[in-house]
């Protein structure tokens, strides 16, 4: 009889008006939903807060032509060498076929140019089709052979910068290109 008291006592416990009680694992797993969601508002909130590439892109563009709108007098050769290197990537990838021996090779390269001064980006950008013409006559007229070892690759990055060089020297825009880094360079 004893027994029966007892086990009438839990399911007294358990019950109360037909309703069972929460058990300690359902406590757990609905304070740890809690937290979870609380945790997924707080990224979302940080997200949508932060603000975009977009915006920062939109800023450094104005920040650029505000110094472009200033007067050449104003420039000095220290505003333009400020030490701070620009790199400009000139996209999309060169992609050329050129000769290797008696078959047909191809070459990828992805190129970025660095300067010092802010001035040259806009102008790249503004004679992009011609400076992509006559680079894509310079690699095209290469062979494997001359291209294939890492002095090989030095010259024709130098021979690359000069080109640029010119075609912004042509048309009256600055050309200080410093240096010419291929990123990418893929021969087959």
């Amino acid at each position: 009889m004893a027994d029966e008291d007892l086990e009438n006592n839990d399911e007294n416990t358990e019950e109360e008006g037909g309703r069972k009680k929460p058990s300690l694992i359902k406590i757990v797993l609905l304070v740890n939903g809690g937290l979870l969601i609380l945790a997924l508002i707080i990224v979302l909130t940080m997200f949508f807060m932060s603000g975009s590439d977009d915006e920062a892109q939109t800023v450094d563009e104005e920040v650029l032509g505000e110094t472009l709108a200033e007067p050449a007098a104003k420039q000095t050769d220290t505003a333009i060498n400020s030490g701070k290197a620009i790199y400009i990537p000139l996209t999309p990838a060169f992609v050329v076929n050129f000769e290797n021996q008696d078959q047909v090779s191809f070459l990828q390269v992805d190129i970025q140019v660095m300067t010092y001064d802010p001035r040259v980006a806009p102008a790249l950008s503004t004679h992009m089709p011609l400076v992509r013409n006559e680079l894509l006559f310079l690699l095209s007229g290469k062979q494997y052979h001359e291209i294939n070892t890492r002095e090989g690759k030095r010259a024709l990055s130098q021979e690359a910068m000069k080109v640029i060089q010119d075609v912004l020297k042509s048309v009256n825009e600055p050309n200080s290109i410093e240096a010419l880094y291929f990123t990418s360079f893929v021969m087959q």
